[in-house]
């Protein structure tokens, strides 16, 4: 196959990205606003960088984020807050994205992270578009005892990181599940402290990706082994990002070891002002 001249993306790697990121439930940014993923030509490091026909991905928060970022002063937060969202949705890719046949690394120079056409260009997760099995839409978080204050500023961090918040429990996107009362502070027998001194009016955090990829995970077609591994990278790969990238945008979260749960407890230090 003849390689695409510089400065163009392979179309079938264009195809499949964008196919991936999103069965993941991420968006894709069209043109140079977020938020979502951008998919862009790979752009040569020097001479002797052979990168025809390869992608570029950047994450592109919130225009309201990157706006103040551009406009901000030296010490100011929402500079760096851009920096980390980035870098963290970005190492996420690169997390998740073997898992649907594609292979991304950053470049020589460190500064783009890059997916080559495939070897195989058939090979890899291919999800065929067909009608959605019946889902009941679940809960909305504050429908599941959500404290609303928690809520607004979990809506406030994901807009500024351009992530998407679930509607309800069965939607794409971050869901939210309130801790349960069992897991506050207490005594073990011995009488030392045990549990989560934090756990009222706080809220897990977890990851649903599109219904397309859990539909064909949870089905009992030839594909869906393939689906549910890609469904277990994107989860481990998204709870990585959700931590550092929310928190980065005036969040405060937790990543409880013991309990294997990124917990949200409220808002810290806004990025910028409102």
């Amino acid at each position: 196959m003849t390689p695409p001249p510089p400065g163009r993306v392979d179309p079938d790697l264009a195809d499949r990205l964008t196919d991936a990121i999103l069965l993941s439930g991420l968006p894709v940014a069209f043109g140079e606003e977020g938020p979502g993923v951008r998919i862009r030509p790979a752009r040569p490091a020097g001479d002797a960088d052979r990168c025809a026909g390869a992608a570029a991905l950047d994450w592109l928060p919130s225009p309201r984020l990157t706006g103040a970022a551009a406009m901000a002063e030296p010490g100011q937060p929402a500079g760096p807050a851009r920096e980390v969202v980035g870098t963290a949705m970005e190492n996420a890719l690169a997390e998740f994205l073997p898992a649907f046949g594609l292979e991304a690394a950053r470049d020589g120079s460190g500064r783009e992270l890059r997916v080559a056409p495939p070897a195989l260009p058939a090979a890899g997760l291919r999800v065929p578009p067909r009608v959605l099995a019946a889902r009941p839409a679940g809960p909305t978080p504050a429908e599941l005892g959500v404290p609303a204050a928690l809520l607004d500023a979990l809506r406030r961090s994901t807009a500024l990181a351009g992530l998407p918040l679930a509607a309800h429990l069965g939607g794409t996107g971050i869901t939210l599940a309130p801790c349960s009362s069992a897991e506050g502070p207490g005594t073990d027998p011995t009488g030392n402290p045990t549990g989560d001194p934090g756990a009222d009016g706080a809220a897990d955090l977890g990851w649903n990706p599109s219904r397309r990829l859990a539909d064909l995970a949870d089905s009992d077609r030839p594909e869906a082994p393939a689906a549910a591994t890609a469904r277990a990278a994107v989860d481990a790969a998204m709870r990585h990002a959700l931590g550092t990238a929310l928190r980065a945008c005036g969040t405060e979260l937790r990543w409880l070891h013991a309990l294997q749960r990124l917990r949200v407890y409220g808002e810290s230090a806004p990025t910028i002002r409102r």
